[in-house]
C-alpha cells in the first residue's frame, strides 16, 4: 500500500501540505478552449470566494457531509496564508430554492467565484443565474449531466475510474469487456459512457446484462452472464452498481469462470469504491478484482489536521472543497504574478497540466468535468493491494 506517512513530524506535514497549496504547474495551457469570462478583476483587487454547502440540512448525512466541505474551505483557506482573498459560506440546505437564494447573495455580495454547491439538482438550480452574470462556478458534484457552459465539477465520477480501468486492463492484454449493470436510467447513461471508452482505447464491448432489484432472479443472470461471457471469449467483466449484496451474489455464482487469481479466468472489475466497503472486501469470490482507488499519500495528512482544528473527522468527500479552494488560491497566484484582470478565465481553469489535490493530480475537461489520475487495485485478503501507483504527472 502506498504509504500515509503516519509518522512524520507535525512541521513537516502541515509543511506538505502548504506546498501542495501552492503547487501548479503552468506550463503548457491550452488555447481556445472557452470564451473569458468578461468581469475584469483588477490585478490588485481582493477576491472574493462563495462557498455553497448544505451544512443546514435536516438530513443527518447531508448535513455532515456541507459541514465537512465547509470547514475543509476554512483549512484551504488558512494553508493559502496572505493570499489575497476573501471566503464566505452560503448554507444552501440542500434545497434548489434555498441555493437559488444563496447565488443570488453571493452576487449581490461581489463573489468573483463560486465554489460547490453539492448536489447536482442544486448545481442544475443555480447555473442559469451564475451563467447569465459570467462567474463560473466550480460544484463538489460528480454528476456528468451537471457539467457544461461555466458549470465545472470536481467530483469524481464513474466514467473517470472506468476509463482508468479499461486502459490498465488493455496493458494487460485483456481487450474484450462485458458489462454487468442494475436496471436504471443512470446506470444506461453509464454504460453508453463506458462502450464509448472501450471503443476510444481499442477495445470490443462483448456483451451487456442488466438486473432487477430482485434477488430471487439472480441466478437466471448469473447463468446468462457465464453463457455469453464464455461464448464471447469475454477477457473481463465490468460491474457498475455501487456496492451492495446483489455484486456478491452475483460473483459467487460466476466463481468458477471469474477467479481472477488463475491465468486465462475472466477477470472482474468494480467501477464504483469497493475499497471502502467491508462486505466487498471480504467476499471470497471478489478477491482478485480490481478497482482504481485515489493516491492516498496526502490524505491521512489532511484528514489529521482537519481533527486537530475542527475536532470531528471529516466525510472523505471534505477533500473536494479543500482542493477546490486551493486550486483557486493557484489561480489568484498565478493573477498576482501576471497581473492578469481575467484569473478565472475557461483557458486557466482548463490548464492541461492540470492540479495537485488531497486525492492526487486532477484537471478539468473541455466538457467541464475532472480527470483524476488514479492508483489501479487489486483485491486481495481482504484488502486492496496496489498493482499500479496513481502517476505523478498527466501523459
Amino acid at each position: 500500500m502506498i504509504s500515509e506517512m503516519k509518522n512524520y513530524p507535525t512541521r513537516f506535514i502541515n509543511c506538505v501540505l502548504r506546498i501542495l497549496l501552492l503547487i501548479i504547474l503552468l506550463n503548457a495551457c491550452s488555447t481556445n478552449l472557452g470564451s473569458v469570462n468578461n468581469n475584469a478583476i483588477e490585478p490588485g483587487e481582493t477576491i472574493k470566494i462563495a462557498v455553497l454547502t448544505p451544512y443546514g440540512a435536516q438530513e443527518k448525512k447531508l448535513s455532515y457531509i456541507g459541514k465537512s466541505l465547509r470547514d475543509a474551505a476554512f483549512l484551504a483557506k488558512q494553508d493559502l496564508g496572505s493570499l489575497n482573498f476573501q471566503l464566505k459560506i452560503y448554507d444552501t440546505e440542500g434545497r434548489e430554492d434555498i441555493s437559488i437564494d444563496s447565488v443570488h447573495s453571493a452576487i449581490n455580495d461581489g463573489a468573483n467565484i463560486i465554489v460547490g454547491p453539492f448536489l447536482p439538482e442544486t448545481t442544475k438550480a443555480i447555473s442559469t443565474v451564475s451563467k447569465s452574470k459570467g462567474i463560473r462556478v466550480i460544484s463538489f458534484s460528480n454528476d456528468l449531466t451537471v457539467a457544461g457552459n461555466n458549470i465545472f465539477i470536481i467530483g469524481d465520477t464513474s466514467v473517470n475510474r472506468a476509463e482508468k480501468l479499461i486502459k490498465y486492463s488493455l496493458e494487460q492484454k485483456k481487450y474484450r469487456f462485458g458489462i454487468i449493470s442494475p436496471i436504471n436510467k443512470k446506470y444506461n447513461e453509464l454504460e453508453n459512457s463506458i462502450r464509448d471508452k472501450i471503443s476510444r482505447n481499442g477495445g470490443i464491448e462483448t456483451f451487456s446484462i442488466h438486473y432487477t432489484e430482485e434477488l430471487e432472479n439472480l441466478s437466471e443472470i448469473a447463468k446468462e452472464v457465464r453463457e455469453k461471457a464464455i461464448n464471447t471469449n469475454t477477457d473481463a467483466i465490468i460491474f457498475t452498481d455501487d456496492p451492495n449484496k446483489k455484486i456478491s451474489l452475483l460473483a459467487a455464482e460466476l466463481q468458477d469462470i471469474t477467479n481472477s487469481t488463475e491465468k486465462g479466468k475472466i477477470q472482474i472489475i468494480g467501477l464504483s469504491r469497493w475499497d471502502l466497503s467491508s462486505s466487498i472486501l471480504s467476499e471470497s469470490s471478489l478477491q482478485g478484482s480490481w478497482v482504481a482507488i485515489p493516491d492516498t499519500r496526502f490524505r491521512a495528512i489532511y484528514e489529521k489536521r482537519f481533527v486537530k482544528k475542527f475536532g470531528y473527522r471529516p466525510h472523505l468527500k471534505s477533500s473536494l472543497a479543500y482542493d477546490a479552494i486551493a486550486l483557486v488560491g493557484a489561480l489568484i497566484r498565478k493573477r498576482d504574478i501576471e497581473q492578469s484582470y481575467y484569473p478565472f478565465n475557461t483557458n486557466e481553469i482548463l490548464n492541461s497540466n492540470g492540479f495537485i489535490g488531497i486525492d492526487g493530480i486532477f484537471r478539468f475537461k473541455s466538457d467541464r468535468t475532472t480527470e483524476k489520475e488514479l492508483a489501479i487495485a487489486t483485491i486481495e485478503r481482504s484488502q486492496p493491494n496496489i498493482l499500479k501507483l496513481s502517476p505523478n504527472k498527466f501523459p
